[in-house]
């Protein structure tokens, strides 16, 4: 049995990723500040609330950064497989900071509307509640787009994050307008929203992050591009028991391959090698290869 390491989730991936991690902190920055201004100085929860949910992903954004510097860590004795799961757990942080911040907002939403304490909001929470959906949604198309191009879960979490960041303030916008509009209940109705769309978000990138640690498999088209390869190696005769799972934003693969049992131990260790090398060659962000060797008279 063979193994070879060499990361080709380049260092420059990493940097692009921690450059989005950067930008995502200081945009959420500066929108808790003026979206948690405006929601003070106007009178309103939903605005309010919608800082909360910026504040949660100032935090996640500094998780994300810290976990992509230890997930591009190499290999070692007590780390074999690597350190790309650091990206995982932090992407269920980010999770956890999200789920807490609906429940802290449907709290507060509640209590407003059962204490009866309902104000009109000022115009200014309007401007904030546009200027976030703007500042959110350009977060997330670029942050995306670079998120899918590194294969980073972290990246893509925070961009969806942005994403509901966005929705939020939208439904904030919603209860905002309608609550200058004769309808106070409406701002703290938005905040409840809100929160709802923050646990949907949250629900589906907490199960791609578990599905991760569960070792749950890439795909039948990622399996069949690693049999391919293979198979295109002379002297490989049949490729059985191919896993393909992911760790953080690398992929680790293990295979059995079937060459001729009359073959020398060397010629068979060099057929290995040559499987491992094709496979890191024309497979981006393969970080580990594992290959086993079996005489073709056993199968």
């Amino acid at each position: 049995m063979g193994q070879s390491q060499g990361v080709t989730s380049t260092d420059k991936d990493f940097q692009t990723a921690r450059f989005w991690a950067v930008v995502g902190f200081v945009g959420n920055f500066g929108l808790t500040v003026i979206k948690g201004w405006a929601g003070i100085v106007s009178n309103s929860g939903a605005m309010v609330a919608d800082a909360v949910h910026s504040a949660s992903d100032i935090f996640a954004s500094m998780f994300i950064y810290i976990s992509l510097k230890i997930a591009q860590k190499p290999a070692d004795n007590e780390h074999p497989y690597g350190h790309g799961r650091a990206e995982v757990i932090s992407t269920l942080v980010v999770v956890g900071m999200l789920v807490a911040a609906g429940v802290e907002i449907i709290r507060t939403a509640i209590s407003t509307i059962r204490q009866g304490s309902l104000h009109t909001p000022g115009d200014l929470a309007v401007y904030a509640a546009i200027l976030s959906i703007v500042v959110n949604e350009l977060m997330y198309q670029f942050m995306y787009r670079a998120g899918v191009k590194t294969n980073s879960p972290s990246t893509i979490a925070n961009a969806m994050d942005n994403r509901s960041d966005a929705f939020s303030s939208i439904a904030a916008l919603i209860g905002i307008v309608g609550a200058k509009l004769k309808y106070p209940v409406l701002d703290p109705v938005a905040g409840i929203v809100v929160a709802l769309f923050i646990f949907k978000m949250s629900y589906g990138i907490a199960m791609d992050a578990v599905g991760q640690i569960m070792d749950e498999s890439v795909g039948e088209n990622k399996i069949q591009e690693v049999k391919t390869l293979a198979l295109s190696v002379n002297r490989v005769k049949n490729v059985h028991g191919i896993r393909v799972r992911r760790s953080g934003a690398a992929f680790l693969v293990d295979m059995d391959i079937v060459v001729d049992p009359k073959i020398t131990v060397e010629m068979a260790h060099d057929i290995g090698e040559a499987v491992r090398g094709m496979i890191r060659v024309h497979m981006d962000r393969v970080s580990q290869v594992r290959v086993h060797i079996d005489p073709s008279d056993l199968h």
